[in-house]
């Protein structure tokens, strides 16, 4: 939020304007304007204490985000190839609203560095983001330490794709931030080259529609195994296999079901009775 001017998204959703008494409210009600105005005195307070901004740094290739509730988003640029890392100033407080019961509001206001430190906290396995106090730049000695914990990261979030691909040999069980650790691990040179889960970007389907039956044949196969379809006729003639139909044989039709009165229903016989 900027401090010069009050949005409702950071108290109601639903009051969007000032309160003037001659027009009356817009939207809502009266306890708009009471949260109106205990947002107004908040800002009052806090621009007569005053605040410090917080930097965040940012050593991970990826944008940061991080969902606070009712305060919005809070968005940190990725650190592009080339760059040595990415910093973003917050410069403003945040104001949110709890509701206590019975009328009564209490405006929180969360400043610069409490924002920072929650996108600190949200990234705080990967060892990559740094918050600074004020409008500064991390150190050497910081952005060392950054380095040195990130590359731990980077370290276990290969081996999972490691082992996990030794397992399963399948992507769906690969991170985008596991290959973003390889990668890493590559400029770095702990290793020789980009494993195969991460060249291999795209799996190949485990089963593809043969295009005469439909039934699930192999994505390599040269000739269907339900209707000998030839999906590869130049193949097929080189190993001679020469039966192959001239036409696309009719997929096979599920046998027609009579409708209810062609139905012939049998009725139980009557159970004799014994004198």
């Amino acid at each position: 939020m900027s401090t010069s001017s009050l949005s409702g998204r950071d108290f109601s959703s639903t009051f969007d304007t000032t309160y003037d008494p001659a027009a009356g409210l817009r939207h809502g009600g009266a306890s708009d304007r009471i949260r109106d105005r205990l947002v107004r005195e908040e800002i009052i307070r806090l621009k007569r204490q005053g605040w410090a901004p917080a930097t965040i740094v940012n050593l991970l290739p990826f944008p940061l985000a991080v969902n606070l509730g009712d305060l919005g988003w809070l968005a940190v640029p990725a650190c592009e190839p080339g760059q040595v890392y990415a910093r973003h100033v917050i410069r403003d407080f945040r104001i949110s609203m709890r509701d206590l019961g019975d009328g009564n509001f209490n405006p929180v206001s969360v400043l610069p560095n409490e924002l920072a430190q929650e996108v600190q906290r949200a990234y705080a396995e990967t060892g990559g983001v740094l918050i600074l106090e004020g409008d500064a730049e991390p150190s050497s000695m910081k952005l060392s330490e950054a380095r040195e914990h990130l590359g731990h990261w980077h370290r276990r979030e290969y081996q999972k794709a490691v082992d996990a691909w030794a397992r399963y040999r399948q992507h769906k069980f690969i991170t985008e931030r596991q290959r973003d650790a390889a990668h890493a691990l590559l400029a770095l040179g702990e290793i020789s080259s980009l494993p195969e889960w991460v060249v291999l970007t795209r799996e190949r389907p485990a089963q593809t529609l043969c295009p005469a039956c439909g039934e699930e044949i192999k994505p390599t196969a040269r000739l269907c195994r339900f209707c000998k379809f030839p999906l590869d006729q130049a193949w097929l003639k080189a190993h001679d296999f020469e039966q192959e139909p001239t036409t696309r044989p009719t997929p096979a039709r599920p046998p027609k079901i009579k409708s209810a009165p062609e139905l012939e229903i049998a009725k139980p016989k009557p159970a004799k009775l014994e004198a």
